[in-house]
This record gives C-alpha cells, sequence and structure tokens, in this order.
C-alpha cells in the first residue's frame, strides 16, 4: 500500500480538511459501524489565508482558531493532535519516471527534485516532497510524488501548532481517499480498479491494482462537459491497455465533490461507474447523508479509516 503523507502517520480520530474557503472539522469512529462522531463546518474569517511568494495558500492561525476551539469543546478538551487535509490542488501530484528507484536518503529526494524542476519548469522550487515507488510493470521505473510548496506545508502546520494541535498526518485529499479506501475497495473488486476524485482545482484517477496504484494522473477540472471527463478516461485506459498490459478493469468508483457530480455520469469505461457510500465499509446510516452535505468528509474519514 502507498503511503504520502508530508509527516509521518500517527493518525488520530480527530481531522481537520482544509478548504479554499474554510475548514470542515470531523470525530471519525473507524471502528463498526464507520461515521462521524460530530461534524462542522467553519468559514475563513476575512483576511486569514494569505497568499506567498509563488502565489500558494498560506494558512494562519485565525483561519482555523474557531473550529479549533469548537472541536476541543466537542471532545471534552481531549484534541491534542489531529490530522489534516488539504486540497489536491495546493499540490502538484504526478508519477515521475526515473532511472532508478530513490531511496529515503537525501541524495534519493534530490534526485526527485532534480527530475520535478525538469518537468514542472515555472514552479516554486522550494517544495516538500514525499514519494512512493509504483510498482514496475514495463521498461519504466516510477515514483508517485506528492509535491507541494514548503511555504504551504510550514504555514499548515505553524497554524496548528499555535492553535496547540500537533499534526499526526497531513496529506493531499485524493491521496487521503485512496490510502485509506484502497484495502476496501479492493477487497469488492476482482481484479484491478479506478478510482476518480474531483474537486475544486483538481480532478484525479488512479487505477489500482491490490492497494497500489498502477496508473495516475491529475488535471484541472476544466469545464463540466461529461465528454471532456470521458475524453481523458479514454487516453488513460489507452495507457494501461498498451503500456501496461492491463487486463481491464473489474469497476470504477468515483467521489465527485462538485455540483452536478459530471463523474457519475461517465460512459467511457467498460462497467458501471459506482459512487462510493458508506456500505463499502459497514458505515451506520447517517454516513452518506453527511458525506452528501459536506462531500470532503470522505478524504477526512478516509484518512483515520486507512490508519486504524
Amino acid at each position: 500500500m502507498i503511503r504520502l503523507p508530508f509527516l509521518q502517520p500517527v493518525v488520530p480520530p480527530h481531522v481537520f480538511c482544509l478548504l479554499p474557503e474554510g475548514v470542515t472539522y470531523a470525530r471519525v469512529r473507524s471502528e463498526e459501524p464507520a461515521g462521524f462522531e460530530e461534524a462542522r463546518h467553519f468559514r475563513y474569517p476575512a483576511g486569514s489565508v494569505a497568499s506567498g511568494a509563488s502565489g500558494a495558500p498560506l494558512l494562519t492561525r485565525e483561519a482555523i482558531a474557531e473550529a479549533v476551539k469548537a472541536a476541543r469543546a466537542l471532545s471534552g478538551g481531549r484534541l491534542s493532535r489531529a490530522s489534516v487535509i488539504f486540497p489536491d490542488a495546493w499540490a502538484k501530484i504526478l508519477p515521475v519516471e526515473l532511472e532508478t528507484i530513490p531511496d529515503r536518503s537525501d541524495a534519493g529526494r534530490e534526485m526527485v527534485l532534480w527530475k520535478l524542476k525538469k518537468l514542472l519548469p515555472g514552479h516554486p522550487t522550494d517544495l516538500s516532497v514525499a514519494y512512493e515507488p509504483m510498482p514496475v510493470l514495463s521498461d519504466e521505473k516510477r515514483v508517485l510524488v506528492a509535491a507541494t510548496p514548503r511555504e504551504t506545508v510550514v504555514a499548515i502546520e505553524r497554524a496548528f501548532e499555535d492553535a496547540g494541535v500537533k499534526i499526526g498526518y497531513l496529506a493531499p485529499a485524493g491521496l487521503a481517499l485512496f490510502e485509506g479506501l484502497a484495502p476496501a475497495l479492493a477487497s469488492a473488486s476482482s481484479g484491478d480498479y479506478a478510482l476518480l476524485h474531483r474537486s475544486s482545482g483538481a480532478m484525479s484517477f488512479f487505477i489500482a491494482r491490490g492497494t497500489a496504484p498502477i496508473l495516475f494522473r491529475q488535471r484541472p477540472p476544466e469545464s463540466d462537459d461529461g465528454e471532456d471527463y470521458d475524453r481523458e478516461a479514454r487516453l488513460s485506459l489507452s495507457y494501461y491497455a498498451e503500456k501496461l498490459k492491463g487486463p481491464g478493469l473489474s469497476a470504477v468508483y468515483v467521489h465527485d465533490e462538485l455540483p452536478g457530480r459530471e463523474l457519475e455520469k461517465m460512459g467511457a469505461f467498460p462497467v458501471p461507474v459506482v459512487s462510493i457510500t458508506g456500505g463499502l465499509f459497514s458505515a451506520d446510516r447517517a454516513f452518506d447523508e453527511r458525506v452528501g452535505a459536506r462531500p470532503e468528509l470522505l478524504a477526512g474519514f478516509a484518512a483515520v479509516y486507512g490508519g486504524r
């Protein structure tokens, strides 16, 4: 199973889902019936999210102070550590081909950063990078890389630290969703499967074998045109079949956080598209209603559920 948190995973039940316009807090119950003990959304106060030199978002203590205060009250004061999920659009997530698979050393990290500078001209160069090897299925050696402006990661850590909360797990929403739910999705599938996640600013597309992603693509959701998404899916399926010699998909799961739920209408796949619901992991009756009202909660739930 791939693990791409920006901090070492010590996953507490408290999770804060950062959004462009606000933050959603939840206390997750991962044992059956799984669900949410609490869930609240808070808008950022005006001026509480700044922009860095590269235009990257910089969270402040004021942005999350109300949410942390309420979470601490709802938990009876027992809030010292939390998981934090941030928008996929705040990071650049991509598979990177290298001559050799890098290790966890400084030299390995420098190898990844060097390749990123070539692949992402004009992108901020001071990056917090997390990476994990992908299965070798062809002559390509690839790692899945999540790169976020360092100033954004530092600002998130500092904002929560100033509010008295230590971050135990920090990751982009799409990766948290995949990492946390992959065992359940693999168990429910008879072979390779796809997972699509659309949120404000990014659409992520995984094809996985077991709990390991063998294909990943991320792109901006440029339009609400279903044909655009079908075209993207066909390109990915062509690469999967021709380059990775994929035998075909047994299931396609989607989680669409945007109005219109265009991912649920896609017709490019050889099997029906299935929206992720609480039935996949024995959730309580209120689970789907809460996720329907606040779709970002599913990635927050996945972060805790996968770290049990």
